[in-house]
């Protein structure tokens, strides 16, 4: 899916640590915002109250409690909302003078603070009860003098801060992520460009270039690197391709006429010496068909036998190859155990792919040994056919998996025990690349449970028409 893979992409990884590095970082800072802000704003809350209560502790101090009547009808007069309130009680709390009905109920806070609540009533003559934040102070004759103020507007100041600075951080960390996904989805989009372009390489097509467009940056930059590594990269397999196709070439025809004329010197030779002549001629034979091989996998994987393509069913072909090798499988007593699905059409070459299942058939045979036992399958899924091939011989060990497929490479243990030249894996590889497939090697102990051998499995996936 698309989205498990910009989510997979280094840069959208990338720019989530770098929200979540930034996030952190910011949530620091709005913290000590929010309390620099409320430190701030409560120490001009203290100050304002404090200096209310020395107004009113001096005008008391100065002309009693006339004085403070005589203030606050002034204050009311020249506004009607007055921030503060303040209430005059003798020793015994009884009120002597102010704006507030009673000494309230208060809770004790530190630094002198004091809270409580008081209800007042409305324009509709409705009780509502309000907060109050207040200070209070003891006068030289013993009477208690209290400012109030209410706390709401305080509180919702510092809920709007405290909102604020939660709701800035959810956007950018929003942001980040929206952020850091269209950024992946850009990057992807020029990264898959590329590998479009590595993949055909890959399946076997070198004169594939990477497209470069302006302006010129750090992708395209890359890209036309990657294309001067690949121009490199195909002149140095073609040059090693060449020289062994010229080799092979060459060699091919001074072999076939020494094939010749051992076969003449075979009709004239005495009777003691045709057993070597024969020799020689197995030889020879044996070398045209590793030069054969070699010129056959180098047209495959040149891609010049595509021109042969026709529709072709390939349950036909693997049925023909099994029944080439049948009786052979019967002869050294190899069970043989073949499903296969009818009608699975496939554009190729009907002669490559009968080569291809041959070659690998014809290994299984070899390898499987006496009382042997060997599994084929040939089956659809979706929109590939798969090609299993699976016996309970020796195997191949999994660091050599991959080696199998060079041209001329051979297993230790095989080399002195069976014939052969090395190509045939090598030819059947170039004819699955050819078809567009996959081949992969794997042991085949799921088959046979029962059997001490790790086994080898072959799973060819091709697509079908």
């Amino acid at each position: 899916m698309i989205h498990k893979r910009i989510f997979a992409t280094y840069t959208f990884r990338f720019m989530i640590a770098y929200v979540a590095a930034l996030s952190i970082a910011a949530f620091i800072l709005l913290v000590g915002t929010y309390f620099f802000y409320s430190y701030d704003y409560f120490s001009q809350v203290n100050d304002a109250m404090e200096n209310e209560l020395n107004l009113l502790h001096d005008e008391y101090s100065q002309h009693d409690i006339a004085g403070l009547e005589l203030l606050s009808q002034q204050r009311r007069l020249k506004s009607k909302y007055d921030r503060f309130s303040y209430i005059l009680t003798d020793g015994q709390r009884v009120k002597l003078s102010g704006d507030l009905k009673h000494w309230p109920e208060v809770k004790a806070w530190a630094d002198g603070w004091l809270s409580f609540e008081m209800s007042f009533a409305d324009l509709n003559g409705n009780a509502q009860n309000y907060a109050f934040v207040a200070r209070s102070r003891t006068l030289d004759d013993g009477r208690l003098l209290m400012v109030a103020r209410v706390s709401d507007d305080i509180r919702q100041n510092v809920r709007i801060v405290l909102g604020t600075l939660i709701w800035g951080m959810v956007i950018m960390i929003l942001l980040g992520i929206i952020g850091g996904i269209v950024t992946s989805v850009i990057s992807l989009q020029r990264v898959e460009m590329i590998n479009d372009a590595i993949r055909r390489i890959m399946a076997g097509d070198l004169s594939e270039r990477i497209t470069v467009q302006d302006p010129i940056d750090d992708f395209q930059q890359l890209a036309m690197n990657l294309n001067e590594m690949l121009d490199r990269i195909e002149d140095s397999v073609n040059d090693v391709r060449q020289v062994s196709n010229n080799i092979a070439h060459d060699l091919r025809t001074p072999l076939t006429r020494l094939r010749n004329k051992l076969s003449l010197l075979e009709k004239r030779s005495a009777p003691h010496n045709v057993a070597m002549v024969r020799a020689m001629l197995g030889e020879a034979d044996s070398l045209l068909s590793t030069f054969s091989a070699l010129l056959r996998i180098a047209q495959v994987e040149s891609g010049s036998k595509k021109s042969n393509f026709t529709q072709v069913d390939l349950s036909e072909v693997f049925t023909d190859v099994v029944e080439l090798y049948e009786p052979l499988a019967s002869v050294k007593g190899i069970e043989l155990t073949v499903q296969k699905s009818s009608g699975l059409l496939l554009q190729g070459d009907k002669d490559l792919l009968f080569q291809m299942l041959a070659n690998l058939i014809d290994n299984a045979i070899k390898y499987s040994g006496e009382a042997g036992a060997i599994s084929l399958a040939l089956e659809v899924n979706v929109s590939q056919l798969s090609i299993v091939i699976a016996d309970n011989g020796p195997g191949i060990a999994v660091n050599k998996h991959e080696k199998v497929f060079q041209r001329f490479y051979r297993v230790e243990a095989s080399r002195s025990v069976q014939p052969g030249n090395g190509l045939g894996l090598s030819l059947v590889r170039a004819v699955v690349k050819l078809h567009g497939g996959e081949i992969k090697l794997t042991d085949s102990s799921g088959f046979f449970p029962k059997s001490s051998s790790p086994g080898l499995q072959v799973l060819i996936k091709l697509p079908i028409t």
